[in-house]
């Protein structure tokens, strides 16, 4: 469970655009690097020091900064390069502090002077330079704390690590600002992002009601807008009820849309572009037919692995569900549902009466160039990039996010069943760039099979179990990375 950026060279193009910036990757990883060591030892900086360095590293990596009408007059300041010399200047006295990967803190120590200096004459510098509409209440806030961005991959039965994992970063206190999820990681960021605070027990409580058969059904109708699959997914029936909210009219009740959960989130849906390569489908949902549980599943193996490296090859395209006016009206359900439709194993669609969904997805479809919707780890499984991407356009008001991800569908063949291989690879491929992107990727081991998307209640528990004792040790380091960081002395306040 290593951060993604060590040992792998990254092209500049493929870099978002703040971390073009002069020397802004360089901090990022020295960042990084500092305040594992602050965790490890707490005890080596004294703390008006680690504050004074902290919030010199987050002056650097600003980039925009949003005015709140309590700060000053509302508006956006784009600090654009301005704080390119202060980067600079702080990698400069950084980065000897490094030899062979090795940090001297007794270099660091050394350093700190200079630094409080330096970020003392920024900041003042940065307030001169933007004037009035850069008041030091809104610099200090950016500087002070920053968003969280947590990407969720997809994974079917082996997403449900994930839940351990939400629950100890609520525990600490630690609340995403955004959610982006695929497929499985999909579903359970819709279950994160209905409120702030996120409730395990609701999550056993609801589990404990599913079954196979509650959750899928032999497809026996048409398919309108997704790929035709043996299994149908019934998420209305199973649990529609955790999204229902007051309607319209008094005494009736609609189901939650996009732009109404607590927590922005954007669901990835892979969109097929109708091309020279297309297959046919329809014989797709007559592949599994005579599967009426997980393990029926591992006797179609073969003829699974051709599906899936058939729709593989079909040129897709990455859509975005809950991040513009047209499907941010999208209800939740009906965005996880295609974000979970894998291709040949499960269908899902609109086919009831509902004319304000239909009408969206057709636009969406006109709008976009594609024939059909299917499963997100088609074309991005692990969404950072985009998680980024809305955080950044403005989603949550602050920008400059750290970057989440949570990732447990790398390939791996003695836990997982060859089945998913060929989606395993694919979704590896397509999961680099966000590995790329994000500042930590938390890579779980302790997973239960793809094929556990309805798992046991010890299956549950195991799962949860695993992911909290996974994820608790990155919490430390997301709390520095995050903030609040204390106000400097020497910076602020007057150094005693």
């Amino acid at each position: 469970m290593a951060p993604s950026h060590h040992g792998r060279d990254v092209s500049e193009e493929s870099l978002l655009p703040d971390q073009r910036r002069p020397f802004a990757r360089e901090l990022q990883r020295l960042e990084l690097d500092l305040m594992r060591a602050v965790v490890a030892d707490p005890t080596w900086l004294a703390p008006h020091d680690e504050s004074a360095l902290r919030w010199a590293l987050s002056l650097a990596r600003i980039s925009v900064v949003q005015v709140r009408p309590d700060e000053g007059d509302a508006c956006v300041v784009d600090i654009g390069h301005a704080t390119d010399g202060l980067r600079m200047r702080l990698h400069a006295m950084l980065a000897p502090c490094f030899v062979d990967d090795r940090l001297s803190r007794d270099g660091v120590r050394a350093q700190l002077p200079q630094i409080r200096a330096l970020v003392k004459n920024e900041r003042a510098e940065l307030l001169r330079l933007f004037g009035n509409r850069l008041p030091p209440a809104a610099l200090d806030r950016a500087t002070r704390r920053r968003p969280l961005a947590l990407a969720m991959g997809g994974g079917g039965g082996t997403g449900y690590v994930y839940i351990g994992a939400l629950a100890v970063l609520d525990e600490a206190g630690i609340t995403p600002s955004l959610i982006a999820g695929t497929s499985m990681g999909a579903l359970l960021g819709a279950f994160r992002a209905r409120t702030k605070h996120f409730s395990l027990g609701n999550v056993r409580q609801l589990l404990s009601r599913l079954s196979w058969r509650k959750v899928f059904r032999l497809f026996d109708t048409e398919s309108r807008f997704g790929l035709p699959a043996t299994l149908k997914l019934s998420l209305r029936e199973v649990i529609g009820h955790e999204f229902l909210v007051a309607g319209e009219d008094p005494g009736k009740k609609r189901y939650l849309r996009m732009g109404e959960l607590a927590i922005p989130l954007r669901v990835t849906i892979a969109g097929l572009v109708q091309g020279e390569r297309a297959v046919d489908v329809a014989g797709y949902a007559d592949l599994l037919k005579g599967v009426d549980d997980a393990s029926a599943l591992k006797r179609r193996s073969r003829s699974m692995a051709q599906v899936l490296s058939d729709i593989g090859k079909q040129p897709a395209r990455a859509l975005y569900i809950g991040g513009d006016e047209l499907t941010r009206e999208f209800d939740v359900l009906d965005a996880v549902g295609f974000s979970s439709s894998v291709p040949g194993i499960i269908h899902y669609d609109i086919l009831r009466d509902d004319p304000r969904m239909v009408g969206l997805v057709q636009t969406l479809i006109a709008r976009e160039g594609v024939s059909r919707l299917v499963d997100g780890g088609l074309v991005d499984n692990l969404p950072a990039k985009e998680a980024w991407r809305a955080i950044q356009s403005g989603a949550v008001g602050d920008r400059d996010p750290f970057v989440l991800s949570l990732d447990a569908f790398a390939p791996q063949l003695t836990t997982r069943h060859l089945l998913f291989l060929p989606l395993m690879r694919i979704a590896a491929e397509n999961s680099r760039s966000g590995r790329e992107q994000s500042h930590l990727v938390v890579t779980f081991k302790g997973v239960l099979s793809p094929l556990s998307v309805v798992p046991s209640p010890a299956e549950f528990l195991r799962a949860v179990e695993n992911g909290r004792r996974e994820m608790s040790p990155f919490v430390p380091l997301i709390r520095k990375m995050i903030g609040p960081i204390p106000d400097p002395p020497g910076v602020l306040t007057e150094l005693a």
